[in-house]
């Protein structure tokens, strides 16, 4: 008879304790608080260490006007309070007498409203009456202060002051320069716009300098910004809807600037009436100046969802169907739907025929080979080199790119899937596009510029 066996129970999961501070500051001592409440969070400001608990790892403190600016400005002294230990360190040593300006975009604290707040030093501004233009990335404000009011930023790292360029790494970032990239535009802390722009440098603590890609309104040359990156995305997904529909969640040009909002009527010649988002404003705009909206996400793009209905064809509908056949994978076959039977379609070709060659042939098609036939895209300029194309031939419109221009007329276009090259008049091609989720869809002409 085997013993029972004994139950052993798990010993008792312990809290980890806090780490001692590396060094304990004395009563009276004059320390620097990150302090989590508003309106100083983020933020180091002056304060005197009345008691240190052992205990609870924290010091009793006191704040009072010893970050008052050069200026006589202060901001409201808090109430006394208990800290943990981690959001306390001593001074930084005072910046020499002979120090000079800081550089262009170096790291640097600037004391407003009685603290000490981390920003970008500008170059410009009243530097020769000593003062200096200071950025603060997250707002995107500049301010210029009296230069006995900008330190140099120091990090107070296990126990001794290092500056930014010795904690610089070699992390990655997914800007690197010359990316481009659209900025928010924001709004009661909403997003309200996107402006596209590109990466000009990158700056320490998680912040960009980008130059926008549109002029200023008078001509003159690029402007540029410092923005933290969580206020940056990459460029969304090069396609755009050839057409709406009322209801869609979609993004206007306006301004240099993506504008989210919704397609609330459509006119005739792909045109569309479209309500801003943030303003309930009433635009007009072209099929160009519309895009699908997506969203950024934890690192994803997420399409926002749109008014899709299901495609169903009526008899009589003009239709284009594709095969999964050997020899005829990539083409496109005009014809008309006779009927629908269930979620299939009987269809009589325009140009392909029966087996005695002079009756159209018919076929029952599933509803993932056929869709609409596509809008009409005028060419207005002509066709241009690596433009995607459908060109007839074979009865039917094959996919393919402009490898040569011959003359307005004429152009080579390239098969890759065939391995083919062959000449072909204008009205003989169509720019290229896609049925998909219920909406025509091509690489978008405003980002392929």
């Amino acid at each position: 008879m085997r013993s029972p066996r004994l139950r052993r129970h798990p010993p008792s999961a312990q809290k980890p304790s806090k780490p001692e501070p590396s060094e304990v500051f004395p009563s009276g001592e004059v320390v620097e608080v990150l302090p989590d409440e508003q309106p100083y969070r983020a933020a180091h400001l002056a304060a005197v260490v009345k008691s240190y608990d052992p205990d609870l790892r924290s010091y009793a403190v006191e704040y009072g006007s010893l970050a008052a600016s050069s200026s006589g400005t202060s901001g409201r002294p808090l109430p006394p309070g208990v800290v943990p230990a981690s959001q306390v360190r001593p001074r930084p040593p005072p910046p020499s007498l002979a120090a000079s300006p800081p550089a262009e975009h170096a790291a640097v604290d600037a004391l407003r409203d009685g603290a000490w707040w981390l920003g970008v030093a500008l170059l410009g501004g009243g530097r020769a009456h000593g003062r200096v233009a200071v950025c603060f990335p997250e707002t995107r404000e500049v301010v210029e202060f009296d230069a006995a009011d900008v330190r140099p930023h120091l990090e107070w790292v296990a126990g001794e002051w290092r500056s930014p360029e010795d904690l610089e790494t070699s992390k990655r970032t997914p800007y690197k320069k010359g990316t481009q990239v659209e900025v928010s535009k924001l709004e009661d802390n909403s997003v309200i716009a996107w402006f596209p722009g590109v990466v000009a440098k990158t700056i320490w603590k998680d912040n960009l300098l980008v130059d926008y890609t549109s002029s200023k309104s008078d001509g003159s040359s690029l402007c540029s910004e410092i923005v933290e990156m969580r206020h940056i995305r990459p460029c969304p997904p090069r396609t755009s809807a050839i057409c709406f529909s009322v209801n869609d969640d979609v993004e206007g040009f306006q301004g240099d600037g993506w504008w989210p909002g919704m397609i609330i009527e459509v006119h005739p010649e792909l045109k569309y009436t479209f309500k801003l988002a943030n303003s309930g404003k009433d635009l007009q705009l072209d099929q160009k100046a519309l895009r699908l909206r997506y969203d950024w996400v934890d690192g994803q793009w997420e399409k926002v969802s749109q008014n899709w209905l299901q495609t169903e064809f009526a008899k009589g509908s003009r239709v284009e169907v594709s095969s999964n056949d050997e020899g005829f994978r990539g083409a496109w076959f005009q014809g008309t739907v006779l009927k629908s039977v269930g979620h299939k379609y009987l269809v009589e070709y325009d140009a392909l025929k029966a087996e005695d060659e002079t009756t159209p042939l018919t076929e029952t098609i599933g509803e993932e080979h056929i869709r609409p036939s596509p809008p009409d895209i005028p060419v207005s300029n002509g066709f241009k080199f690596l433009d995607e194309v459908d060109a007839f031939c074979n009865d039917g419109w094959w996919v393919g790119v402009i490898s040569k221009v011959i003359s307005d007329q004429k152009c080579m276009v390239y098969f890759k899937s065939y391995k083919e090259e062959n000449e072909f008049g204008r009205e003989q091609l169509r720019l290229h596009c896609d049925w998909v989720g219920g909406r025509w869809m091509r690489i978008s002409p405003a980002l392929e510029m």
